[in-house]
């Protein structure tokens, strides 16, 4: 609903724009227009920036397991999931051949941890080149996260990571950065870092798909604005500031943005009513009229929509 009434602002600031520009003044009588635009108040808050990227799961010193000797597996005793102590058999490998009687050879863990993957099947041809399973320790996993290049200086080791995974949504797991390459993939341009999760619970499986969000940064104290409401001209940050149903320019300093919200240091004050939608038809000491907030919310809260003639005024020429 929202959306809708910003949108019909935002058409009618257009239409009002067109005849000024073309000489409305003259279709629309002797009549002058002012340009409705939404106002937020500025007030102070905090604003954190995270990276927002993806990556996959891997059990902590996960290393794959090799049979001694070739011939067929004739029986597997553990399976996925299931923990092994170091020098525990995990498989049978049967070395039949015409004339010769061996026993079953065992293949054994080579360290103590949780079986990840079993790579082979009864019956299947094996030998000593060829890997049988994984085995790896899960209380603490690992998550792979390629970094694209522009965001490599973004990334430290010791920073703390947020991941979410499918199969428990709603739930979110911490880890830190200790690990990272020294080089970029010149294919991908990416950078692999490496993140420590705790995983005592055991909920966390090697090979899961996770979103991971990266802390890079924090504000506090700070103006905390919708990006729409702040824009560059001339090189510097600017926002409308409304003083007395007037648009005036003003510089801010800029901090940085996450998703929809700017923090702003300084060059506005507690109260001041900065112009978040309409500032396109915008220039310094245009007449507006400011719809807030506020007056947004109400209206959508009783589903209905804002009249024409709240969206203009006939008090004040555009200039």
């Amino acid at each position: 609903m929202k959306i809708k009434l910003i949108t019909g602002i935002l058409l009618t600031a257009a239409a009002v724009a067109a005849l000024t520009g073309c000489g409305g003044k003259k279709e629309m009588g002797k009549k002058d227009i002012t340009v409705s635009v939404i106002v937020h108040k500025a007030e102070k808050g905090k604003l954190d920036q995270y990276l927002n990227l993806s990556g996959g799961l891997s059990a902590r010193d996960e290393v794959y397991i090799y049979p001694d000797v070739s011939g067929k597996i004739a029986n597997i005793i553990k399976l996925e999931g299931k923990y092994v102590y170091k020098g525990e058999t995990i498989m049978y490998v049967d070395r039949f051949q015409v004339g010769a009687d061996f026993a079953l050879a065992s293949v054994k863990s080579p360290l103590s941890g949780y079986i990840t993957r079993v790579i082979v099947s009864i019956g299947q041809n094996v030998s000593p080149a060829v890997p049988v399973a994984s085995v790896g320790n899960i209380d603490k996993v690992d998550i792979l996260i390629y970094i694209p290049e522009s965001k490599i200086n973004d990334v430290k080791i010791g920073q703390k990571v947020y991941i979410t995974v499918p199969a428990f949504p709603g739930k979110t797991f911490e880890g830190i950065i200790y690990r990272q390459d020294k080089a970029v993939d010149p294919q991908s341009h990416t950078l692999l870092v490496r993140a420590s999760v705790d995983n005592q619970s055991k909920e966390l499986l090697p090979g899961m798909y996770s979103d991971v969000s990266i802390f890079i940064r924090s504000a506090d104290n700070v103006f905390v604005l919708p990006n729409s409401a702040v824009f560059k001209q001339g090189g510097e940050y600017m926002v409308y500031v409304n003083i007395t149903n007037t648009a005036v320019l003003t510089k801010v300093e800029y901090l940085f943005e996450y998703q929809d919200k700017i923090a702003i240091q300084s060059g506005i004050s507690v109260g001041d009513e900065i112009v978040i939608f309409g500032r396109e038809f915008l220039k310094n000491g245009t007449k507006i009229k400011p719809i807030y907030e506020k007056e947004l919310n109400k209206i959508e809260e009783k589903g209905g929509t804002m009249k024409p003639s709240k969206l203009l005024s006939t008090n004040q020429p555009v200039k």
